[in-house]
């Protein structure tokens, strides 16, 4: 008889880790500059709180026409969460850039 392989949750912070990176990840494929997105969560209790800071220029590339692409990437997380067992909330905010050259 073959074992399926079932992957053990992940402590807290690795589960963090793995969410951010997916976050980190999935925004790098959409817009151009992805080293200027900002990835931040918190986790408390069984949900972590992730929030996506890119300057505004970048927004309509992540929140998709319609909010399709920002309801996929939650949906994503969504998945990726109950893999580790939290809930995932993403929030996605636009930022002035640093030097002015809007």
């Amino acid at each position: 008889m073959s074992e399926a392989s079932v992957e053990a949750p992940l402590d807290g912070d690795e589960a963090v880790a793995a969410l951010t990176e997916l976050v980190r990840y999935l925004t790098a494929e959409l817009v151009d500059e992805a080293d200027e997105s900002v990835v931040t969560a918190e986790r408390r209790g069984n949900h972590v709180a992730v929030r996506l800071e890119l300057p505004e220029q970048y927004l309509g590339q992540v929140i998709g026409r319609g909010g399709r692409i920002a309801r996929s990437l939650r949906t994503a997380l969504m998945i990726a969460g109950s893999r580790h067992d939290v809930r995932v909330s993403l929030d996605i905010e636009g930022s002035q850039p640093v030097d002015g050259d809007a």
